[in-house]
């Protein structure tokens, strides 16, 4: 009779059986390039493991690496697999979906800690019809002192803090900040938490102190955050006391006292959904009451007080067609821009009993398309309208539209053409339009003209150059014109340009931190304005941080 082997060396062999199970079960996968499609008969199998590779900061291998580059790696805390696997939409044992594979890259993208991200399929096993997927990120640096000097339209900014966007490689944001321009100066305290625990909630909190008042924000929602998200909840609650200072060509001529206090608690449905496209229903309950003072400064008398609570029903429309673009709005960057149609409805019921100063309605519209002309122009288009109507008093209406050409002349050549257009009656004095400095007319102060009625066109040539400062900042260069006037203004006192459109013209250095989790494109322009104002003479320079190109 033989003997029975030890408990070792059965454990041993069941090991080893188990490491040739798992070799030979490789043997029959095949690996996949990022290049080469999956075949078609695995276009459906399941996923059997997802793998994460994260890539840091710098490439040290690159023959501009210096010792800075070297310091940032070691010291920055990379984006954890817990906060990546939290924010995909699909897991281990899940049939295959291309489309949300896609998804979720474009979800990964808009964290502003990644830099880039991939997400493909890296091989398939025919003996168990599954795949493995690979997830695949570059990290932005997260850890921001916020010390920046800024100059535009006559007007001095500054801010100086710290900002980290990346809590400990869990995505989680925190900020603290001074800051000082035109309107006021103070701090700021914000956190914000875009996916708590994997559940897509998310938080923010933020406060602020400054030198006419005081806000804070409590935010707790979950979003539509993909295509079949089928519920959605949102929580807000926004208070700010503030001084608001009313312009004429640049220079204030009236303040006052603004106290603002909202409430809004909404929930959302999907109740209707395709392939690329998909309905939402929306139900809520807004607290929305604004008070107004006279302080020391003031000239004339205050606005209204106004409260606009309201309950309201809202439908949305997605469709979903993302394509994959460079040098749209930013430059040297995937850009997930939709061509599909995106339009929403709302329409709100003023009432009494929720604190509102008058019974009426409140109804709202827009639609937002891009479309695409050929392989290298583009056209981006966006509407709305709203209208308030109030049992006794003058019904308001507002009317925005932008139209926005893209041209691809070269691959570092960009033409864009922009047009807006906004048209409004009886505008809250609080809610009209500006421009001049930020909004648009970049010859001219902040402010320079207000209204309830605004136009503005402006041209733009871009270069994109092959500078790169220490793989600290991609350099493009710009020519711009712009021409625009802002009107029907009662309040605002007599002076040159009033009846009058303006134009000015410019060049420009543009700065993109291309390894910062901030991303805005730093602005340096040198512009001189057409006008009749003689306090306008000459060219002006402008520096300012801003999204957009």
């Amino acid at each position: 009779m033989r003997r029975i082997r030890s408990l070792p060396t059965i454990l041993s062999m069941a090991v080893l059986l188990t490491l040739c199970g798992k070799a030979m079960a490789a043997e029959n996968c095949t690996k996949l390039s990022a290049t080469e499609p999956l075949p078609t008969a695995a276009q459906h199998w399941r996923i059997a493991k997802v793998l994460f590779a994260r890539n840091d900061i710098f490439d040290l291998n690159s023959k501009h690496s210096v010792w800075f580059h070297r310091f940032a790696n070691e010291y920055h805390v990379i984006t954890s697999e817990t906060a990546l696997r939290e924010d995909l939409l699909f897991q281990e044992g899940d049939q295959l979906d291309q489309a949300v594979l896609a998804e979720t890259e474009r979800l990964l993208r808009s964290r502003r800690y990644l830099r880039h991200a991939e997400i493909n399929i890296t091989a398939y096993c025919q003996a168990s019809q599954t795949v493995q997927v690979t997830v695949q990120t570059w990290d932005n640096w997260s850890l921001l002192p916020r010390i920046s000097l800024g100059h535009t339209g006559g007007a001095t900014k500054a801010n100086l803090g710290l900002s980290e966007d990346n809590l400990w490689g869990t995505g989680n944001q925190a900020q603290i900040e001074y800051f000082t321009d035109s309107e006021r100066d103070g701090y700021k305290l914000q956190f914000h938490s875009p996916n708590i625990s994997g559940s897509h909630w998310q938080t923010t909190v933020q406060y602020a102190d400054t030198s006419d008042g005081e806000s804070y924000r409590l935010n707790l929602a979950k979003p539509f955050y993909r295509l079949s998200s089928e519920r959605a909840y949102n929580l807000d609650i926004f208070k700010e006391i503030k001084d608001i200072s009313e312009y004429a060509r640049g220079d204030v001529y009236n303040e006052y006292k603004s106290n603002q206090q909202l409430i809004e608690l909404s929930s959302g449905w999907s109740f209707w959904r395709d392939s690329d496209s998909v309905q939402h229903l929306n139900s809520g309950v807004t607290l929305d009451e604004r008070q107004f003072d006279l302080n020391s400064d003031s000239t004339q008398a205050a606005p209204e007080n106004r409260d606009l609570s309201q309950v309201w029903l809202s439908w949305e429309f997605l469709q979903s067609d993302y394509r994959e673009l460079t040098n749209f709005f930013l430059w040297n960057r995937v850009e997930d821009v939709n061509f599909g149609w995106q339009g929403s409805l709302r329409l709100g019921r003023l009432l009494e009993s929720l604190g509102a100063d008058q019974g009426g309605w409140h109804w709202q519209v827009s639609v937002q398309k891009n479309f695409v002309i050929n392989d290298i122009s583009w056209l981006v288009g966006q509407i709305s309208y709203s209208q308030l109507h109030r049992n006794q008093l003058q019904e308001q209406q507002l009317f925005q539209s932008e139209l926005r050409y893209v041209r691809h002349l070269s691959a570092q050549q960009v033409l864009t053409a922009e047009l807006q257009w906004s048209v409004g009656k009886n505008l809250f004095r609080d809610q009209r339009m500006t421009i001049g400095g930020d909004e648009g007319m970049r010859a001219f102060p902040l402010y320079y003209q207000t209204g309830d009625k605004a136009a503005i066109a402006s041209l733009e040539y871009r270069y994109i150059t092959h500078w790169h400062v220490y793989q600290l900042l991609d350099v493009a260069l710009a020519g711009f014109v712009d021409a625009g006037r802002a009107w029907d203004n009662p309040q605002r006192p007599a002076g040159p340009d009033d009846d009058q459109n303006l134009a000015g013209y410019g060049i420009g250095i543009r700065l993109l931190p291309s390894h910062s989790s901030r991303g805005s494109v730093i602005s340096i322009d040198l512009a001189k304005p057409v006008s009749d104002n003689p306090d306008l003479s000459g060219w002006r320079w402008r520096l300012i941080a801003k999204k957009p190109f």
